[in-house]
């Protein structure tokens, strides 16, 4: 081969190689992330800063964050961006024709879950998440970390007390301080058809039992006495430990007789174990056949509740308190 064919030769070797460079760089090159390069990452307008990070759209018409030396460091793939946080970025995204919002961090890992039809502040550092499923709410601290492990019908905020409710249910909350504390908290339970309506705003009981204990309570006291009128203590274990079902097990306790009201609820500690508490309320009783033998009543019910080993709730004792009442006049209601 003559040198003028070996210099060709080298120098289309070295053009081939210039361009593997290139091709290279066109798909490797970081510079793609700021903000610079490509249509889609062109910004057309700044449109919310956050400290030192922007909010740009981009000529895709999507948002995405630029940090302080204009890199971009979230991509412009997203409908809107409501915040920007050391931790993460609030996003919103269209998925199965709805608009949710979710979080995903800075490699664009999905950090809130895109459940959401909105989520947003309500005061105290507080954040509401609205489910788009259900309606149901989900709330947040500061830092989007969840403030109560549970969702609620809804949330009401001002001035360090918020308001949480989910049915009849609702549980009032100081939150001025770093852990919210329980300051009061209404239930209800349903006991033969009869609502029993029962609150707690003793802040003594309150700096130990939580808003779990307080909802173990109300269920195992549905429970006891759904199968108290049913005379079926099949689920039993499920509310007590086996070492406290015989003296719970009360057959026929309800029998020849309907329930009225329920009322006249308290709850004490039991003044001998005082890990114990005691749950009490009365119910006004007739009977279901009109001038038969059995007589009305008025049926005081002592319900004691202590932890287990697994920091729940539990029946321990059930007293029941038989006294006869006088017979009311029936009413339209009855008579139907």
């Amino acid at each position: 081969m003559s040198s003028r064919a070996k210099l060709l030769v080298s120098v289309l070797f070295i053009a081939v190689i210039i361009l593997c460079i290139g091709l290279t760089r066109f798909y490797f090159d970081v510079t793609k992330n700021t903000g610079n390069t490509g249509t889609d990452h062109k910004v057309e307008r700044i449109v919310r800063t956050f400290g030192n990070r922007r909010v740009f759209q981009s000529a895709n018409g999507f948002c995405g964050v630029l940090d302080e030396n204009d890199a971009v460091i979230i991509e412009p793939e997203w409908m809107e961006i409501q915040d920007v946080t050391d931790r993460l970025v609030v996003v919103s995204k269209r998925i199965n024709d709805q608009v949710l919002i979710g979080g995903i961090d800075y490699e664009e890992n999905v950090v809130l879950p895109f459940v959401y039809r909105s989520l947003a502040s309500i005061g105290g550092g507080y954040r509401v998440g609205i489910v788009a499923e259900d309606d149901t709410c989900i709330i947040y601290n500061s830092d989007y970390r969840p403030a109560f492990f549970r969702s609620y019908d809804s949330v009401a905020y001002d001035k360090e007390i918020l308001r949480l409710s989910v049915g009849e249910d609702e549980f009032t909350y100081y939150v001025g301080d770093d852990v919210p504390v329980l300051r009061d908290a209404r239930l209800s339970c349903d006991i033969g058809g009869k609502i029993l309506q029962w609150r707690v705003g003793n802040q003594v009981f309150l700096s130990d039992l939580k808003e779990a204990d307080l909802r173990r309570m109300d269920y195992c006291v549905e429970q006891y006495m759904d199968m108290l009128i049913r005379n079926d203590f099949t689920d039993l274990i499920q509310i007590a430990s086996g070492d406290y079902l015989t003296p719970l097990t009360r057959p026929g306790s309800f029998t020849g007789l309907q329930i009225r009201q329920a009322d006249g609820f308290s709850l004490n500690k039991d003044e001998k174990e005082k890990d114990v508490y005691v749950f009490s309320f009365t119910l006004d009783c007739r009977p279901e056949k009109a001038g038969g033998e059995i007589p009305a009543q008025t049926v005081a019910v002592q319900l004691s509740f202590r932890r287990n080993a697994e920091n729940s709730m539990i029946l321990t004792s059930a007293g029941l308190d038989y006294r006869s009442a006088e017979q009311p006049a029936p009413t339209e209601a009855d008579q139907e």
